[in-house]
């Protein structure tokens, strides 16, 4: 059966009238009596589900007007700590007034995790570092991020305006765990640098680590947006290393789908705007990296 025979079924049940809906599913649904036709047994109880089932298109019809429209509808984002914390604070709070019959959903995670719960269909777009692991999804590069050395304010070094490669075999460093994209990127740089760095400690949350190194405990390397915000009489110190900047890459991702929801490419562009080039919205371009 389909919902065609489906719909002449209603019809005919509805005006009294008699088809072959029987004959097609091989079981009487209708009965003369006299000059009228009432519904078997059987037709009554397929009639309340015939009802059903068109109540149900049509109210499923009426939602997907309504996401398309922005009226309803749910968005999930993975983002890193870093870059939700810093950088996207006004871009979620503006895309929730603007749109307030949307479900936000956000997710805080490693590069690692958050593609992973791409892959599973889990999110719906995510902000990652790069990684060889892209094949599949479409990527929109958001542009780089600058990590600098941060040092307590009291320490010997604090005093220099930049650092040189040596310095850093000096320092002990508080720095992300092992086997995660920012971590990864930390190692390349030393290497780069021909330092070999004494990790005294493991910490994934920014606050903590800015925390250990006003306490003297250690240095470490941060992205920028995470202290360029700190008071004038603060206890941390920003520095860079000669000739030698730290920069990382943020990269939106969603699933290789053709299309996305309209409330989806509405918060991708918002992000684009805002994490992208400045003065550019840039499209959301199928591009399998």
């Amino acid at each position: 059966m389909d919902l065609h025979q489906l719909r002449v079924f209603q019809v005919a049940a509805g005006l009294g009238g008699f088809t072959r809906a029987g004959e097609q599913l091989r079981c009487p649904l209708f009965l003369r009596a006299g000059k009228r036709v009432v519904l078997t047994e059987a037709g009554n109880v397929l009639l309340q589900y015939a009802e059903r089932i068109f109540r149900d298109v049509k109210n499923a019809e009426m939602a997907v007007r309504e996401i398309g429209t922005l009226k309803r509808g749910t968005v999930r984002l993975g983002v890193g700590p870093t870059t939700l914390t810093y950088r996207l604070p006004h871009v979620l709070g503006d895309y929730v007034r603007r749109f307030p019959k949307i479900e936000l959903i956000v997710l805080s995670g490693t590069t690692e995790f958050l593609m992973e719960a791409l892959r599973t269909e889990n999110l719906d777009l995510a902000i990652v570092m790069p990684t060889p692991a892209h094949t599949g999804f479409s990527v929109t590069p958001l542009g780089n991020e600058e990590l600098v050395i941060v040092l307590n304010r009291e320490h010997r070094l604090a005093s220099k305006r930049t650092l040189e490669p040596a310095d850093l075999g000096s320092l002990r460093f508080i720095l992300y765990g092992k086997h995660t994209a920012m971590q990864d990127l930390i190692s390349r740089y030393f290497e780069e640098l021909g330092v070999a760095p004494h990790i005294s400690m493991e910490v994934e949350n920014n606050e903590a680590i800015k925390s250990l190194v006003r306490a003297g405990l250690g240095a470490s390397i941060l992205p920028r947006c995470a202290v360029e915000h700190e008071p004038p009489n603060s206890a941390l110190r920003i520095l860079r290393v000669k000739g030698k900047p730290l920069m990382r890459q943020l990269r939106l991702l969603t699933e290789g789908s053709e299309v996305l929801p309209l409330a989806v490419q509405e918060l991708a562009a918002s992000i684009v705007t805002a994490l992208g080039p400045r003065g550019k919205r840039a499209a959301i371009a199928r591009n399998d990296a």
